[in-house]
């Protein structure tokens, strides 16, 4: 994650988001997965909730932009650099062929680019030509800002002092870095385990000879241990295309970056972190064999606040919610007995306790698996350490309605004690969801007991002085230093998670955090004056569509997500944990972690506006569908549920109209709605019938602002058209 030093009105669009949607959906189809696990390793210890595997998307030109390797074992795709004297280096590229590559003398060096975000273990085969004697170094990094010879980017947590790692390279022979023991620079055996020195994520591989005379190579390729639950990591269950190839490529990028972050439930980050390099063979996850962490490199761990977005990007993507299912009963199995308090983070790092906003995230990935896997069964065996946990952060809340933080851990925001307003939207959203888990589970008096806590907390937020008019935006806290910030993260949230209620207030707040965007993405002052932190950013896409600013979440989804994504010092292919508006890592120079899941907001977003598939409002388990083009002429993908697919493709007419075409299990899409001409008479028609023209004539039609809405529209694939009458 990203902690210290090191580690450190209510709208349709956002109750569709995964955690933090309205809970249980009765009657779906107990867990789903994107693809079974691997035979021979039990898919869960539950048996409610074994995987079933979902069918990959069919092909299209989205398969360009998907990113996921075709086989586990890949090549790197160019020379990035070299140092002393080298010959042959491209002949251990993938462009290339085959060949050798001689690194003659010292300290030579060959820097391999594989041309995207890979982690898993290295394999190198040693000439027969090479000199006898030889000790190869190996060192590591995302960003090309931070290859060195001699050092990979820091992982561990601690000292971050990551040496090049040596392995003895014996003519003629291979070394494995799974199997092989790394060597002392007196050639004495270290005292690791093989396993620990998995790399989880880099693009850059640097192989050095670390002794003299020519260390001859003939291959190096890098084994993927990513999503090991995935027998084909491109079989994607879910799809996007629309008109901009950039908005096509951030979507994508998203899910791979989400995919690098699920890992083998016994290859996590060891905590507390070894003095000097790094070890990645710690259990994290105490079901299943997988589970969902906070990034490929660092910290391998079970962040609850980081699933607040990764969950929503693998839903619309992966649609792997078993290895979602896996982290969170991670979570609660070591939730405190006494108290009830959920961990801050999970094994081996363990945290408990110090944080309220974590806990409130765990609460709200509950609902929101519940509601997305219909896995009510699993939810049963939880709901009693759920109800502990709602109690344990319920105390907190104070007579004036407000939560009163007093386990101020988070995301590395400052000021995230007291009665901030980041943390009051967690709670009330905490408080929304548990309402319908409430009742999915015969608990009516808890779901009444929340309901009426949420509509206080939102009456306390809008008149106990949170609201600066002259600013447009919300104050962190009514008085205090916390009046001076205005924070991203509490005013995208207030935004996202319905607490503002007056459409015209929540387009205001859109406007004024528009104000604040630098060349490289939107400004995030509760982290510090020049950082732009894509947590909170997607936080505030969010935020732009459920105020109906759909033009403006879009552009800020390019700004942000395609600077990252285009930086030359970048992974082309994941997102970052946080910046400065230079560029620069924000997380102690080289420990940044560029493949962090929880910077990838645009990918849920895409889907749940731009296309418009989403999971219902009111917590069932019906969808809806509503397009919001934004300025785009064409969209089409699909979204896999328990139920089934569903499928849509639209096509904006200019001014003329919008056409809309919907495929969808029976009785699964409870309403549709179509943008339509502003102040101008239009027909809608479905399957070539009309159904509204200014009056309702079929399909229970009726005008909203800027849209008419239907329903009645499962069960088979429908055609809707809007044309001006």
């Amino acid at each position: 994650m990203h902690h210290e030093s090191g580690e450190g009105p209510r709208r349709r669009a956002f109750l569709a988001g995964g955690l933090v949607a309205a809970a249980a959906a009765a009657g779906a189809l107990p867990g789903t997965a994107a693809a079974a696990e691997p035979d021979g390793v039990p898919a869960a210890a539950h048996p409610a909730a074994a995987p079933r595997p979902y069918r990959k998307a069919p092909a299209g030109p989205w398969d360009a932009h998907n990113l996921s390797p075709a086989s586990r074992t890949v090549r790197p795709v160019a020379v990035y650099t070299t140092t002393g004297t080298v010959e042959g280096a491209a002949s251990l590229t993938s462009r290339h062929g085959s060949g050798t590559a001689r690194l003659t003398g010292a300290g030579s060096s060959v820097t391999l680019d594989f041309g995207r975000e890979v982690g898993g273990f290295v394999a190198l085969t040693v000439a027969g030509s090479s000199d006898e004697g030889q000790v190869v170094g190996l060192t590591y990094s995302e960003l090309s800002s931070y290859v060195s010879p001699s050092a990979s980017d820091g992982s561990n947590g601690g000292s971050n002092d990551e040496p090049a790692v040596r392995y003895p390279a014996a003519p003629g022979g291979r070394v494995d870095t799974s199997k092989d023991i790394p060597v002392a620079e007196d050639g004495s055996a270290r005292a690791v385990a093989p396993a620990s020195q998995q790399r989880g994520g880099f693009r850059y591989l640097t192989v050095v000879n670390e002794t003299g005379a020519t260390l001859a190579l003939t291959g190096v390729t890098v084994r993927v241990t990513f999503a090991p639950n995935a027998r084909d990591l491109r079989a994607y269950p879910n799809y996007f295309h629309c008109d901009d190839d950039l908005l096509n490529r951030i979507w994508y990028a998203g899910a791979y970056t989400v995919q690098t972050n699920i890992v083998a439930s016994d290859e996590g980050r060891v905590w507390g972190p070894p003095d000097v390099g790094w070890a990645n063979d710690a259990r994290v996850g105490e079901l299943g064999s997988t589970v969902l962490v906070d990034g490929a490199k660092r910290d391998r761990t079970i962040w609850p606040g980081d699933l607040g977005i990764s969950v929503l990007t693998d839903h619309v993507s992966l649609g792997d919610l078993v290895t979602v299912r896996n982290a969170l009963q991670t979570l609660y199995n070591h939730q405190d007995p006494t108290s009830g308090a959920l961990p801050y983070a999970g094994p081996a790092v363990n945290f408990i306790g110090n944080s309220d906003a974590y806990h409130l995230w765990t609460l709200i990935g509950t609902a929101s698996y519940a509601q997305l896997s219909g896995d009510l069964d699993w939810t049963r065996t939880v709901y009693d350490g759920y109800r502990r946990a709602l109690a344990h952060v319920v105390a907190k809340i104070d007579a004036d309605g407000l939560l009163n933080v007093t386990a101020a851990a988070d995301w590395a925001r400052a000021d995230a004690d007291g009665k901030n307003l980041e943390a009051n939207a967690i709670m009330y959203r905490a408080l929304v969801t548990a309402g319908p888990l409430a009742r999915s589970m015969g608990d009516g008096a808890t779901a009444a007991d929340c309901a009426e806590r949420a509509r206080k907390l939102r009456r306390a937020v809008g008149t106990q002085g949170y609201w600066d008019a002259s600013a447009g935006l919300y104050r962190d806290k009514p008085t205090g230093a916390g009046a001076e910030l205005y924070p991203q993260d509490g005013n995208a949230l207030a935004v996202w998670f319905g607490l503002v209620t007056d459409p015209a207030r929540a387009r205001t707040v859109s406007a004024a955090l528009a104000k604040r965007w630098t060349p490289v993405g939107a400004l995030t002052p509760e982290k510090g004056a020049d950082a732009v932190h894509p947590f909170p950013g997607g936080m505030e896409v969010h935020a732009h569509f459920a105020a109906g600013r759909d033009g403006t979440a879009l552009e800020l989804i390019r700004r942000e997500w395609g600077f990252m994504l285009n930086a030359p010092h970048g992974t082309a292919s994941t997102f970052w944990e946080g910046y400065r508006t230079d560029g620069t890592s924000d997380y102690s120079g080289s420990y940044m972690s560029a493949a962090h899941g929880w910077s990838t907001g645009p990918t849920s977003a895409l889907t749940y506006f731009l296309l418009g598939i989403a999971p219902s409002a009111d917590g069932g388990a019906g969808y809806s569908v509503a397009p919001r083009p934004g300025g785009l002429r064409r969209a089409e993908g699909q979204l896999t549920t328990p139920a089934g697919v569903i499928r849509v493709s639209w096509r904006a007419r200019s001014h003329d109209g919008f056409d809309l075409s919907l495929s969808a299990p029976a009785t699964v899409v409870d309403e549709v709605s179509v943008p339509v001409p502003e102040g101008s008479p239009c027909v809608v028609r479905v399957d070539g019938k009309r159904v509204w023209d200014g009056t309702s004539l079929a399909h229970g039609a009726r005008a909203v602002p800027g849209r008419v809405v239907l329903s009645g529209l499962s069960g088979r694939t429908h055609e809707v058209t809007v044309r001006r009458r």
